[in-house]
């Protein structure tokens, strides 16, 4: 984990292209929960979206090796959690890609490509924007995804 930081009511990480980042980062979101007061219902939701927000970009957004990031923020306030995640990868819009067809049994379900649909279910907005400017000297963001869940 590159950057961490935490308040009460705001935190940020920044992850390093490596899947075993995710539940490195597990506890700091735990942590953040508790001092938020999310309760076990917000917190399970936001920790289900960051997990599949996150390995997303791992798994598919970066070349195997390469020194990019993912930035995390959740932010929290009387009536929401935000969770903003960011990445210097491949430009990719995870909205605009069809839902995938209705499961009809088991053995024809597909391995994979349900995890933004789940997201979307779980959040209250879920939004994709490619920053035009941003970032710092060593994290210029390329893709910004942003799920509001409700308290």
């Amino acid at each position: 984990m590159r950057d961490l930081r935490r308040d009460p009511d705001r935190l940020v990480l920044t992850l390093d292209n490596d899947i075993a980042e995710i539940a490195a980062a597990l506890p700091h979101l735990e942590a953040f929960g508790e001092d938020a007061q999310l309760g076990p219902r917000l917190q399970n939701r936001f920790e289900v979206v960051f997990e599949e927000l996150a390995s997303n970009v791992i798994r598919h957004g970066f070349a195997q090796g390469s020194r990019q990031q993912v930035r995390i923020c959740a932010a929290v306030d009387a009536e929401t959690l935000t969770l903003t995640v960011e990445d210097d990868g491949l430009p990719f819009d995870p909205l605009a890609r069809p839902a995938p067809a209705p499961l009809t049994d088991l053995a024809s379900a597909p391995e994979g490509g349900l995890g933004i649909g789940l997201v979307a279910r779980l959040a209250s907005r879920l939004s994709y924007e490619a920053p035009q400017s941003g970032g710092d000297d060593s994290f210029r963001p390329v893709n910004r995804v942003t799920a509001v869940l409700s308290r």
